[in-house]
C-alpha cells in the first residue's frame, strides 16, 4: 500500500516546486511561549527568510496537541530551504526554538501535495 501511495504522490500533476507544507510538533505546555516568540520574530531571521526566497510563509496551530502546520511559497522550494539552512542566523534561531518542540517534533515533516485548485 505505501509503495502504491508513494508512487501516486510522486506522479501527481498537482506537485509543485513552488509550494511547501510541513508539520512540526510543539510541547503542549510550551504553546503560549512558542506562539509569543512568533509575535516577535527577529528582524534578522525575517530578512534571512526573505533573502532565501521564502514568501507567503504562514504557521497554523492545532492547540489541542501542539501540531503546527507551516506553509510557504518560493520560486524553488528546495533551493529556498537549502538557502535558509545556510543562513548565519539559522543555527541561533533553531537553538532558541528547540526548547519548545516535543521530542522529534522540531524535525520538519514535509507533506506531499496531491491536489491544487487554482
Amino acid at each position: 500500500m505505501a509503495t502504491e501511495l508513494d508512487a501516486l504522490l510522486a506522479a501527481s500533476p498537482a506537485r509543485s516546486p513552488h509550494r511547501c507544507c510541513f508539520l512540526l510538533h510543539v510541547r503542549p505546555e510550551r504553546l503560549v511561549d512558542y506562539v509569543a516568540a512568533h509575535q516577535e520574530v527577529w528582524a534578522e531571521m525575517r530578512e534571512a527568510l526573505t533573502e532565501a526566497g521564502w514568501r507567503n510563509y504562514s504557521l497554523f496551530l492545532r492547540a489541542e496537541d501542539g501540531m503546527v502546520v507551516g506553509y510557504f511559497e518560493a520560486d524553488d522550494v528546495d533551493a529556498a530551504q537549502e538557502a535558509i539552512s545556510r543562513a548565519a542566523i539559522s543555527p541561533r534561531w533553531e537553538a532558541a526554538m528547540s526548547e519548545y518542540f516535543a521530542p522529534g517534533g522540531g524535525e520538519k515533516q514535509v507533506l506531499p501535495q496531491y491536489f491544487h485548485l487554482a
